[in-house]
């Protein structure tokens, strides 16, 4: 039996090649372990990292006094009457007697009847508006749209006219029930528009103003003193103040009361509250390690995240300012009394009926204490400035060292990959040689042995061989 070899590439030298260049990744495939290790703590990381945002979010509702304060309206029974909108940077609390007697009133004029709306039978016209500053506004009227709706359509496509069209029908006048009417688009005497009369030629119908209705103002009373309004809505009725006036009843007296909102603001703490809990509960849940816990991929144990940790729990201990520090009325609030306070799993309650019945017992103070000069939430924010900057803060420099790693390994990757690749092709190459002298000698065995008698026993060379 002759010597047999595998072909170049396959077979045992190719199972070969496979072997060695397996136990020599190795290497590699520890990096990219390791690599997977680092990517799932960086996007822990990052998640850790996003709760500051949502902190300094929340934070931002209660970052100075009037961002702190919020302000609620109770018409009572004027909520028929009118609405009211606050601005609460301008607005103070305060109680006001109204009465709407009457409404802010607009230009308005109706036309004469006609049979048909879509009729074309006016000619060819203008409408002439003449405004309040003395200037003049006008609308062309073709043939084409020479008809009750085609007048409509045409003063309603101006973006720039003063008034709007709409064609209405009046049951009153069962012959001619179409008629037209033109209503200024903002109420008030100062908004009044004058119609002197609708123009048109050649029209087989006429077209003119039947009746008008003249721009007034709004009359209410205020605390029992009438006033008078350009307008049904007004922005800064009183500071910070606006009102929709949705209609009048004379005689119909009611209370505006503006006030604080103490829930509301009791809501942007517990929103504050809520977020700082969720920093804390990410590191507790961190160092919740048991023996199935891996803490290659977590940061069990990690000293500067239990940093963080130490120093918010000692501000939430410390006291806060309020009053003139050299009078008598100057003193601490602590959170406690607020309502907040830690828990025994170590996260934060808050208490907002407490909260409230503090605002309310002395809202200025723990408005302060909240939203002052060197309240909490300025403190805070200056805690959570060291970890939040952008370019020195713990966290952007935490995370860009984690990148920085990653980056490392992928380069260490590349290296060694690349180092492989050349071994693989080397140790090809070697074998390639190899199987080209063992395929010579392969051929110089057949040709010797079929060169040289038979011997008993097979063929000498077979013989000297061992076949």
């Amino acid at each position: 039996m002759g010597l047999r070899f595998d072909p170049v590439g396959g077979g045992q030298f190719k199972q070969i090649v496979k072997q060695i260049i397996d136990a020599e990744s190795q290497p590699i495939k520890t990096l990219e372990a390791r690599k997977a290790r680092e990517e799932i703590k960086l996007k822990l990381f990052q998640e850790f990292k996003s709760k500051f945002s949502s902190i300094e979010k929340a934070l931002g509702e209660v970052s100075s006094f009037n961002k702190f304060r919020e302000l609620q309206v109770d018409l009572g029974e004027g909520n028929q009457l009118m609405s009211v909108t606050l601005e609460k940077d301008k607005a103070q609390p305060g109680v006001y007697t109204l009465q709407v007697e009457d409404l802010a009133a607009r230009t308005s004029v109706i036309s004469n009847g006609f049979d048909d709306q879509e009729e074309s039978s006016l000619g060819v016209g203008f409408i002439i508006m003449y405004l309040p500053n003395g200037e003049s506004a006008e609308v062309f009227v073709d043939e084409e749209n020479a008809s009750l709706r085609g007048i409509a359509q045409l003063v309603n496509q101006e973006i720039d006219c003063p008034v709007r069209a709409s064609v209405i029908r009046d049951a009153s006048e069962p012959d001619t029930p179409w008629k037209l009417i033109l209503t200024a688009k903002k109420d008030g005497e100062e908004r009044q528009i004058y119609f002197p009369e609708f123009y048109f030629l050649d029209g087989s119908k006429d077209l003119h103003i039947d009746d008008y209705r003249d721009a007034r103002n709004a009359l209410v009373e205020v605390d029992g003193f009438p006033i008078e309004l350009e307008s049904n809505d007004v922005i800064d009725f009183l500071p910070g103040i606006n009102i929709h006036l949705k209609q009048s009843q004379p005689g119909k007296l009611f209370t505006m009361s503006i006030s604080e909102d103490h829930q509301k603001m009791a809501g942007k703490m517990k929103g504050l509250v809520d977020q700082l809990n969720q920093v804390l509960q990410f590191i507790i849940q961190q160092n919740a390690v048991n023996e199935q816990s891996d803490t290659r991929n977590t940061f069990a144990g990690d000293a500067s995240l239990q940093g963080i940790e130490y120093r918010l729990r000692n501000l939430m201990h410390e006291g806060f300012p309020a009053g003139d520090p050299d009078s008598d009325e100057f003193r601490l609030f602590f959170l406690s009394q607020l309502g907040v306070e830690f828990s025994k799993n170590g996260l934060l309650t808050f208490k907002e009926d407490r909260f409230a019945k503090e605002l309310e017992k002395d809202f200025d103070g723990v408005a302060e204490a909240i939203g002052g000069d060197f309240g909490f939430a300025f403190q805070l924010k200056e805690v959570l400035n060291a970890y939040t900057r952008s370019n020195d803060g713990f966290l952007s420099v935490r995370e860009r060292g984690m990148r920085s790693r990653i980056n490392d390994i992928d380069k260490r990757i590349e290296d060694k990959t690349r180092m492989l690749d050349r071994r693989q092709q080397s140790l090809t190459d070697q074998f390639a040689r190899l199987q080209s002298t063992l395929s010579n000698l392969q051929r110089q065995q057949q040709y010797i042995s079929g060169a040289l008698p038979s011997a008993p026993g097979g063929n000498l060379i077979q013989q000297l061989l061992g076949a």
